[in-house]
């Protein structure tokens, strides 16, 4: 009998490969002159890249055009894109980038504006029963961005692509460009940060096991 979690696993693996080979074929006809397949890698990522963005940054009326300023990147330096790392990868490196030249500015706070629930992404989004229960999920999560906002820039980039994209520790290291220890031991600040903080607010017991994924 095959077992199911197996079967699951293979079937991620090879939607994944079919995914890379599409996208390592649309590269390769940008390279030969095709700009179609630009708009095509943009219909592909472009929500992708406005996920990755808004969890470096925080909600934002500028998202759009961060995500604008990530395609534009791509398009200048596509041809010398050669595969050596998968090109999602690469895309998320350089949205994080941008991300990152964009707080920089000073054009946009950043964590500080995401203090409701309405703002903040489902996955850390408690269902509260009641209203109290709301009032203080809500309580929770604007204590978490306002404890993300005091995070050092490395360490956040590294927690919120770890607990609100899900990526994989290696996927993370290849996007910063770092090694995998090094995330680790990011994270392993981070975490300590961001709920040493909600524990002195005294919010850690009640929800944060369901606000953090």
């Amino acid at each position: 009998m095959v077992d199911p979690q197996l079967q699951d696993e293979t079937q991620v693996r090879l939607e994944r490969e079919r995914a890379d080979a599409l996208d390592a074929r649309l590269v390769a006809s940008f390279q030969r002159g095709n700009a179609h397949a630009l708009s095509e890698l943009y219909r592909r990522h472009a929500r992708r890249v406005e996920s990755v963005a808004r969890h470096v940054v925080g909600p934002s009326d500028e998202l759009e055009d961060i995500v604008q300023e990530v395609f534009i990147e791509l398009q200048r330096s596509l041809g010398r894109f050669r595969g050596e790392a998968r090109f999602t990868t690469w895309l998320h490196r350089v949205t994080v980038n941008v991300a990152l030249q964009h707080l920089r500015r000073g054009r946009r706070k950043g964590w500080l504006r995401w203090l409701g629930l309405d703002d903040a992404p489902a996955a850390w989004t408690p269902r509260a029963a009641n209203l109290e229960a709301t009032a203080e999920a809500r309580e929770t999560v604007r204590a978490l961005y306002e404890a993300l906002a005091e995070v050092g820039e490395k360490k956040r980039v590294v927690f919120t692509l770890y607990e609100m994209e899900g990526m994989a520790l290696e996927e993370i290291a290849a996007t910063v460009g770092t090694s995998v220890n090094t995330v680790k031991s990011r994270l392993f600040h981070a975490r300590r940060e961001v709920f040493g903080e909600l524990d002195r607010r005294g919010l850690l017991p009640s929800h944060t096991l369901q606000v953090i994924k």
